[in-house]
């Protein structure tokens, strides 16, 4: 009876690693830096952020030009209602384009994941060893949709 409970037991345990995922990983910040239309979102950002701040500054400049303390309160006013405008706008287009870049890379994950048949795909900080890494067919697949 023992035996067959020992073997019962040996059974189970070699039957174990049948059922392991195959685990993949993937460097996020590489594949972020190394996607073009990321690089080319964040070009965007800069540009209308630094079309924001010339705005501030051609305000700061036309602040300056007035002499009426009335008028000053006026353009104050008006000035920072505009700018909350286009601070908001910036904003939501920020948000837009990040998931927008986000979803795409994760769309990219997957595809690469199952044409791999890896289970599982986690970022490479957090594991030191056994994983396979996608992070270069992830960056192929989103630049040129492969």
């Amino acid at each position: 009876m023992k035996n067959k409970i020992l073997a019962l037991a040996l059974s189970l345990f070699m039957t174990a690693p049948v059922f392991a995922d195959t685990i993949g990983s993937i460097r996020y910040s590489e594949v972020f830096q190394n996607y073009s239309k990321a690089k080319a979102a964040l070009s965007e950002m800069e540009d209308r952020r630094n079309e924001l701040q010339l705005f501030i500054l051609n305000k700061e400049q036309e602040f300056k030009k007035i002499d009426s303390p009335v008028k000053k309160k006026s353009f104050e006013d008006a000035t920072a209602k505009e700018l909350a405008q286009k601070q908001e706008a910036f904003q939501k287009f920020q948000i837009k384009k990040e998931k927008e870049i986000d979803d795409a890379i994760v769309a990219a994950v997957k595809a690469v994941a199952l044409e791999n048949k890896v289970d599982t795909v986690i970022e490479a900080k957090t594991i030191y060893f056994g994983a396979v890494d996608l992070t270069p067919l992830v960056i192929k697949k989103l630049n040129t949709g492969n």
